[in-house]
């Protein structure tokens, strides 16, 4: 792991966060959601325009990299509405980088930018049918809540879960 680092993306990374997103989302989602919700969703959330305005709004963006290449990311923000709670609103790995410790590494880092800010506790949303679910499980983290999220004529069904820090 010598290799890997991490690193807060700046607004002229917004290009590796889509390339990343569009290397990573069809072999994770194409046999579990549409194809046309994988297109339509990978355009809302990842395109250029979006992605620089999610990091306007306040979302931060976190890029995995092996030897300077990037391999996989994070974006993550305080919830809004309750003040100890961090949420990871994305988090991918190439799948060639999967299960090599990479996603574990990624949510460390965003647990020490959660504790530096005074929040202890991370939350995401994972598709319930998504295999990450056990990985999530497997880092601590417990379903709270089972979703259905209206999304443009798309139902995300979601788990919530949480992990407390110490």
């Amino acid at each position: 792991m010598n290799d890997i680092t991490i690193c807060i993306a700046t607004l002229d990374e917004v290009f590796v966060i889509n390339r990343l997103a569009h290397e990573i989302w069809w072999p994770a989602y194409a046999k579990l959601l549409p194809h046309d919700q994988i297109d339509f969703m990978l355009k809302a959330i990842y395109s250029f325009d979006a992605l620089r305005n999610q990091m306007a709004a306040g979302q931060r963006f976190c890029l995995a990299k092996r030897n300077g290449d990037a391999i996989g990311f994070v974006g993550f923000q305080p919830k809004p509405s309750v003040r100890s709670i961090m949420r990871i609103e994305k988090l991918y790995v190439l799948p060639s980088e999967q299960k090599k410790g990479i996603g574990k590494l990624l949510i460390d880092y965003v647990a020490q930018i959660a504790l530096t800010a005074d929040l202890h506790c991370l939350e995401l949303n994972v598709y319930q049918y998504n295999p990450a679910k056990a990985f999530y499980e497997r880092e601590g983290f417990k379903v709270v809540e089972a979703v259905e999220i209206p999304y443009h004529g798309y139902v995300l069904n979601d788990y919530v879960m949480q992990k407390q820090l110490p």
